[in-house]
């Protein structure tokens, strides 16, 4: 594996009007003005010949979606973190520009002076000829040719490998069993330059006892001053050389640890948000971001002392190599309590485990009550339930109370146990030592020495016998990255999946089924029906009769468990499913703008969009004349709460507005009457009436006046199609059931 590149940290200030990088190349690409991006730094001049180097022909999407946000020029962490976005991994190699071989280009070189160049080509040296390289100058932008001999530049070559999928097979990158343990492997290199640097410090706490040593029976039993200056200089120097090695330890530890926690945070939040809907949209808020919050502890165990624990425990042979050449059989002692102390968290390991599970289930319960407070503040407060949410919340809390307290006497108790086994062990030494010392086994100056050993035998164990707890939630944590990584998500960077194109909008299924759990009933079960081009199609139903499930499948959320569904006569399960729904326009039952601008909300689907494309899906749902009387039109800042500084229909609009920035033939509508006023509801309609014939369109909704508009209706009956077909038939069907 490659070396990780190291995150580039940007902090947007809300008085700072940043020139984004990601937009300043939108803004090219929409007005085919690449060079003015390209003219911005010389690493933005790298990275379109870089990427034709390499043979990327992609979309223009997804280099828009890879840039960094935030950032006013592109630097080369930014160059190496968009191409490793994009699939291509670089790996660092100093060397000369024209003793660089053939096979490894391109590439990206930084010479000694500062100067970016793309080496993008070498010919092969041939009898009578000299080899030429070819390569892109970012500060002429310009490619150049030149025979090798005379591209004598030293420098940093970024080589770079490709990791997407080859020879039509699917991306393995989920099969992995151990993501964690892969991770690690890359910091390989950094973990054994921090065994290097621990194995220095301890060899320097080994000769401290043995300078102690010396000086009680050389110096002070002898009486011979004259060494004393000497021996106290090279103790002072290996004193302040361990202090420089446990900075020095210090520093590289909390940039392992940095990195390990952005590249453990970002991976693992990518993964969350390309997993299938299904696996994420039926669990909780709170229990997703408890799962989370449990990633902490990884990069709580660099960050703190359980690393230097765990870099210190495999020289306590090393110290107890060294008490049994100094005392002997004393040496059984510290040996004897190591086997304690295995013994001793073997059996205490258990009752611990129980505690701490107890303390995590109480304590996300209290997390998952608050969230649904703040939440479902305005209903608690409507129906005059505070007293009764109080006190539920004094049980949840009084549960979180006790299961700490519990878990902080668990803990007591092992302190106070590690504490009288090192006591214990301290003077069982102490005592053997004194009897060596009076039989003439053993010197004083000895005796000591093998004291200041114990203690550094026992300190580790101590520590880790303290902080068992911690590795396992640690390990626990690791466990629960790797079967995260090990789900299939659904991005896919491969060519085995057929685009879409110029989609015509016929739909039809043949008899899908689906439903959401081995042992629930089918929420779908052999749905048949067909939608032609340019028609607006209802489907109508009770609640649990699988509308919103039906919708969902057609969208590309869900994938049909049976039966098939066909896009244009080809099968959806052919069709990239990131593509696909970025082809049908979706518009969910419940609103919801995110933090930014009007424009920035819009362009979510589609970043290339020009201003005009906004202005004409605004036109197209309704809600142009109305975004251009606010004071900022476009450029209108949304809040988090949106929703109370709005009226729903605008926010409706607004939402089918921006499902409208795409490119598409397909419109799907979830109850998009939810929450409508009179007024609103009628503008939707004739948003309806309009956009009928322009596109297919399909929409959930038990309203009669929607279902009208519609030029056939498929009911729905506990999973199953109950009817098909003209829509006052449709409406009289429903009403005779309700009766």
């Amino acid at each position: 594996m490659t070396d990780s590149v190291a995150p580039k940290i940007q902090q947007p200030t809300a008085n700072k009007q940043y020139n984004d990088v990601a937009e300043t190349l939108a803004e090219a690409l929409r007005n085919n003005k690449v060079d003015e991006f390209s003219s911005s730094s010389p690493y933005a001049a790298c990275l379109f010949p870089i990427l034709k180097a390499l043979g990327w022909h992609n979309v223009d999407r997804e280099l828009i979606e890879a840039l960094p946000h935030f950032a006013e020029d592109l630097d080369l962490v930014d160059l190496r973190n968009i191409l490793v976005n994009i699939g291509y991994e670089s790996t660092p190699l100093t060397t000369f520009a024209h003793t660089l071989k053939a096979e490894l280009y391109p590439s990206v070189f930084v010479s000694d002076s500062g100067d970016v160049f793309v080496l993008l080509d070498k010919t092969e040296e041939t009898t009578g000829k000299i080899s030429h390289i070819r390569y892109y100058d970012a500060q002429q932008e310009q490619v150049i040719t030149c025979a090798s001999t005379a591209c004598d530049m030293h420098g940093t070559a970024y080589l770079f490998t490709d990791t997407h999928a080859s020879h039509g097979q699917a991306n393995a990158n989920n099969t992995k069993t151990n993501w964690f343990g892969d991770l690690t492997e890359r910091f390989r290199k950094l973990i054994m330059h921090l065994f290097a640097m621990t194995f220095v410090i301890n060899i320097v706490a080994l000769i401290v006892p043995l300078f102690i040593m010396i000086i009680y029976d050389k110096v002070i039993g002898t009486r011979s001053l004259e060494s004393l200056p000497l021996l106290l200089s090279g103790i002072a120097i290996l004193i302040m050389a361990d202090l420089v090695m446990r900075f020095l330890r210090a520093k590289l530890l909390g940039a392992v640890a940095g990195r390990m926690d952005y590249l453990i945070g970002v991976e693992t939040f990518k993964q969350l948000l390309y997993l299938p809907p299904i696996n994420t949209e039926r669990s909780t808020v709170s229990a997703q971001l408890s799962q989370l919050k449990q990633f902490d502890s990884v990069r709580d165990f660099f960050t703190g002392s359980n690393a230097s624990i765990v870099l210190e425990l495999p020289f306590v042979l090393l110290f107890l190599i060294a008490i049994a050449l100094l005392a002997g059989s004393i040496a059984f002692i510290p040996l004897l309590m190591v086997a304690a102390y295995i013994v001793m968290a073997f059996l205490l390991i258990p009752h611990l485990n129980r505690k701490i599970n107890r303390s995590g289930k109480a304590r996300n319960n209290k997390q998952r009550m608050l969230i649904q407070t703040f939440a479902g503040r305005k209903e608690i407060k409507a129906i005059g339930g505070e007293s009764v949410w109080q006190d539920r919340f004094r049980e949840v809390s009084g549960e979180s109370i006790m299961s700490n307290y519990d878990t902080f006497m668990m803990n007591a108790i092992m302190s106070s146990i590690a504490q009288v086994m090192m006591t214990t062990t301290a003077l069982a030494v102490l005592a053997f030592g004194a009897l060596a010392v009076i039989q003439g086994t053993l010197s004083i100056g000895a005796l000591i020495a093998t004291m200041a050993l114990v203690w550094r035998v026992l300190s580790p164990l101590q520590g880790a016998f303290l902080s068992i707890s911690r590795f396992q939630q640690t390990f626990k944590s690791m466990q629960q990255i790797n079967q995260l990584m090990r789900i299939p998500v659904e991005k896919s960077n491969s060519s085995n999946s057929l685009n879409v194109k110029d989609i015509r909008g016929n739909i039809r299924l043949d008899r899908v089924s689906f439903r959401y759990a081995a042992k629930q009933d089918p929420a779908l079960l052999g749905v048949s029906f067909e939608i032609k081009p340019g028609e607006l199609v209802a489907i109508a139903g009770y609640t649990g009769s699988g509308k919103s499930t039906l919708l969902k499948i057609i969208a590309g959320m869900y994938q049909p468990q049976g039966g098939t569904l066909f896009l244009d006569d080809i099968d959806m399960r052919q069709l990239n499913v990131m593509d696909l729904r970025r082809a049908i326009a979706y518009v969910p039952q419940d609103t919801k703008m995110f933090h930014g601008t009007i424009a920035q909300n819009m362009r979510l689907a589609n970043g290339l969009a020009t201003d005009a494309d906004l202005e004409a899906a605004a036109k197209k749902a309704g809600i142009l004349t109305d975004i251009l009387a606010l004071p900022e039109g476009f450029n209108t800042r949304l809040t988090d709460n949106a929703a109370n500084q709005y009226p729903p229909g605008f926010l409706r609009s607004l939402s089918i507005a921006r499902a409208f920035v795409s490119p598409t033939d397909i419109v799907l509508f979830d109850e998009p009457g939810a929450s409508l006023d009179f007024a609103s509801d009628t503008l939707f309609m004739q948003q309806l009436a309009t956009l009928k014939g322009q596109c297919t369109m399909v929409m959930v909704s038990h309203r009669p006046s929607h279902i009208r508009l519609a030029d056939k209706v498929i009911l729905m009956q506990q999973g199953s199609v109950q009817f098909a077909g003209d829509p006052e038939q449709a409406i009289s069907i429903l009403m005779e059931t309700a009766i």
